[in-house]
């Protein structure tokens, strides 16, 4: 079964945050809820040039969502700030644009370590959390 809203959310922004036993990103979403994956990578990769990130960590997560946008019909970007940001959690350390291109976002979360991890879907507003255990 595949869910393909119509038309694709587009990604306003990612936030993080610091909790008891585990560190939370929350990638809002304007409009439906979209498809997605998380899964380990041994490295992050922008989309479409293909350019590896450049940045030193333990393990790297990447989360995709797919369909998906972050900018508006016009190419400004919706999701604005630099494309990586050092979060400084106890285990996340950066978060990246890893990519919006073809109808797909991705969002790179660079660990000191890998660690369990789970993904809930939200709505009223629409987004997507990942939490990290430290």
């Amino acid at each position: 079964m595949e869910r393909s809203p119509a038309p694709p959310p587009t990604v306003t922004g990612v936030r993080y945050a610091r909790h008891a036993t585990f560190d939370r990103v929350v990638v809002d979403l304007a409009g439906a809820r979209t498809g997605y994956s998380v899964n380990w990578v041994p490295k992050l990769v922008q989309d479409g040039s293909g350019a590896v990130v450049k940045i030193k960590g333990g393990a790297y997560l990447q989360i995709t969502l797919f369909p998906a946008y972050a900018h508006n019909e016009a190419g400004q970007p919706t999701w604005k700030g630099p494309r990586e940001v050092a979060v400084k959690l106890p285990n996340v350390t950066h978060v990246v644009k890893t990519g919006d291109f073809e109808g797909v976002v991705g969002v790179g979360l660079v660990l000191k370590h890998k660690a369990g991890f789970r993904v809930i879907e939200q709505s009223s507003p629409t987004r997507l959390v990942v939490d990290v255990a430290h």
